[in-house]
This record gives structure tokens, C-alpha cells and sequence, in this order.
């Protein structure tokens, strides 16, 4: 049985877009459990209005809240909190994964803090799939860590790597650093030292890539700073967004195009899986040595589904183990990258 525990007080919509998600899920996997975490009174509120009680949710109390727009000091002034009780879940074993769609600053701190990060790890980078014709490129960090050095990111490599060989089979994926331009001499300071030190690895580094290198396919891995990765998925959800409402637009214009559209709806809804945030749900905080899935704010009762099937996917596949070990044979490779790595993490 794998047991998932979903902060229910962090998001724009909760706890209702929560207690909405982890009911939905309940029902389309009976064999798992999902724990509520947070205020117990506003939960069964939420419940009894969605007329729901499946036996396999759970309620933890958690009576205290930290807000989107707060600081990381939050989670000491609030030991009590929904996202710190998920955590401690998640350490002593009480479960198995945690879905956090809070303030993302204080999640990522939330994790680090109480599950400590895989050994070897500098820092942990939010790994979230990009879509394109094939499949999905993997860019982390997506916001994370919003200041980065040039080891990070040769970190964010590895994790990505050893994240598609343990849990995809993808043999040797293929490593982009994104910068402004191809060539080697394009970008700042960072993407030009992380490119050098990741050509000391035994990774297979393509080079520098472009933002549109991610659509086109070619890619399994692109790594960035945090800051840049939160613009670049800011950015694809706001263009996926539009697409979608341009096509219906276009569509109800006439009655030709209506009629056309009714023909097209397969391919249309199947547009609509591959591009559209909610339905990826959640993205893993790689590097963190317990499965922690960071959610969207704007996250609604689909997306919620959709991040504790994230949560629960990795639990099944062992995708933490299989990662800690794949990380290490990894860093077993390049001794003077991972060790300038560990002096900066200490």
C-alpha cells in the first residue's frame, strides 16, 4: 500500500481544491491511502460538502497555515504547520511520499530540513517535464533555488540523468546547459563554467541549447538556475494556456469550422494531455532522499489528482533508491567536481 501525504492548506484554492483532488484519487486507487494534512475542522468541513468520506483518506492535524508569500523563517516560527508535519511524515515512515502545492521557497526548505538531501547532493532542483513531439525534455531547476553556482547545476545534471536511467530506462540521456545561444562562448559566466565542468563527466553533454531545442525534441536532460527555470515554466504554461483558448476562438468562429472541429476533437483533446500543466500534476524535488512532489499554486482538483499520481508513481517505481545509487556511480567518476560540490554545500 503506498501512502501519500498531500499538505492541504498550501495552494490558492485550498483546502477544498485539496480535499477535491485527494477524494478523486481515493476513488481511482483504492489500495492507497492519502493523508490530509492540516486544519482538521476546515477539512471535514470541505468533505462533508463534497459529501465524501472514502475510507482510504485520512485526516492529520495540523492547526497551523504558512501563506504563499511568506519567508523560509516561517517554518521555524511554525513548527505546527501543514507542509512541516508532511515532512516529519515522510521521515519517520508514516509515509511513503508528501504532495506540497504551497509557497514553493518554503516546500523546498521544508524538505531539505527534514529529509536531508541524497548523499553527494549539493543542492535539490525541481526536475519537471517540458513536452515535446516525442515525449518530454527534463529541465531542472524550475525553481528551486533561485541563485546557483556552476557545481549546482552539474548536480542537476546528474540528478536528471540518474532520474531517467533508474525510473525511464533511458540509456546515456542527453545533457543541454540553456544558454542564449549554441556555441560554447554564448551565455554568462555560469552557463559557460557549468558546460566545462560537465565535459569532465562521463555524461552525455550535447552542449549548449536554446529554449526551443526543449519543444523540438533531441533532449532528454536540460539543466538552468532556478531563476531562469521558473521564467521558462511560467512561460510554457502561460503559451499552452493560450494555444488552447486561440484554438476555441478559432474554432467557434463559423459554422465550417465548428463542424470541422467536431471531426477533430480526438486530436484536439489529445493535444490537450501532452501540453497542459495540470495534467502533469506535479514536478520531483530531485536530490531530496524522500519523494516529495512540488505542486502548483493555481492547482485545482485535477492537478491535485494528477500530483499524488506523480507521488505515488515514484513510490512504486523506487525512484529515490534507484536515483541514490545511479547518483552515486555517477559521482564515483568526477571525485574533483563532486568534491568542489560538497565544500559549497558545507
Amino acid at each position: 500500500m503506498v501512502r501519500i501525504a498531500l499538505d492541504a492548506m498550501g495552494g490558492d484554492d485550498a483546502p477544498l481544491a485539496m480535499v477535491q483532488g485527494a477524494i478523486d484519487y481515493a476513488r481511482a486507487y483504492p489500495a492507497h491511502e492519502v493523508v490530509l494534512v492540516g486544519r482538521e475542522l476546515d477539512l471535514r468541513s470541505c468533505l462533508k460538502r463534497e459529501g465524501a468520506s472514502p475510507k482510504n483518506v485520512h485526516i492529520e492535524d495540523a492547526p497551523e497555515v504558512i501563506g504563499m508569500g511568506e519567508k523560509i523563517t516561517a517554518l521555524k516560527e511554525r513548527p505546527n504547520d501543514s507542509m512541516n508535519r508532511c515532512a516529519q511524515m515522510v521521515k519517520r515512515r508514516d509515509a511513503d511520499a508528501m504532495v506540497l502545492c504551497g509557497n514553493t521557497g518554503c516546500s523546498v526548505a521544508a524538505a531539505q530540513l527534514h529529509l536531508r538531501r541524497i548523499p553527494g547532493v549539493s543542492r535539490a532542483g525541481i526536475l519537471t517535464p517540458l513536452p515535446n513531439p516525442k515525449g518530454h525534455t527534463w529541465v531542472i531547476d524550475m525553481g528551486a533555488n533561485s541563485v546557483n553556482k556552476p557545481e549546482h547545476l552539474v548536480d542537476f545534471a546528474m540528478l536528471g540523468a540518474s532520474f531517467l536511467e533508474s525510473s525511464y530506462g533511458i540509456e546515456r540521456p542527453r545533457v543541454g546547459v540553456l544558454s542564449i545561444g549554441e556555441e560554447d562562448g554564448k551565455g554568462v559566466d555560469l552557463t559557460a563554467e557549468t558546460l566545462a565542468l560537465l565535459r569532465k563527466t562521463n555524461l552525455n553533454v550535447v552542449g549548449n541549447v536554446e529554449g526551443h531545442h526543449i519543444y523540438r525534441g533531441g533532449l532528454d536532460v536540460v539543466v538552468c538556475d532556478g531563476f531562469t527555470g521558473n521564467v521558462l515554466l511560467k512561460a510554457s504554461e502561460g503559451v499552452s494556456e493560450a494555444m488552447m483558448t486561440i484554438l476555441k476562438e478559432e474554432i467557434y468562429a463559423s459554422l465550417r469550422t465548428k463542424i470541422g472541429a467536431q471531426i477533430m476533437r480526438p486530436a484536439f483533446e489529445g493535444l490537450r494531455r501532452r501540453i497542459h500543466w495540470s495534467l502533469v500534476g506535479g514536478a520531483l524535488l530531485a536530490g531530496v532522499d524522500g519523494v516529495t512532489i512540488i505542486g502548483h499554486g493555481r492547482s485545482s482538483r485535477v492537478a491535485v489528482f494528477h500530483a499524488i499520481k506523480q507521488a505515488a508513481r515514484a513510490v512504486e517505481g523506487h525512484a529515490i533508491e534507484r536515483m541514490r545509487e545511479r547518483f552515486k556511480a555517477i559521482t564515483s567518476l568526477v571525485p574533483a567536481i563532486t568534491a568542489d560540490a560538497a565544500r559549497s554545500a558545507g
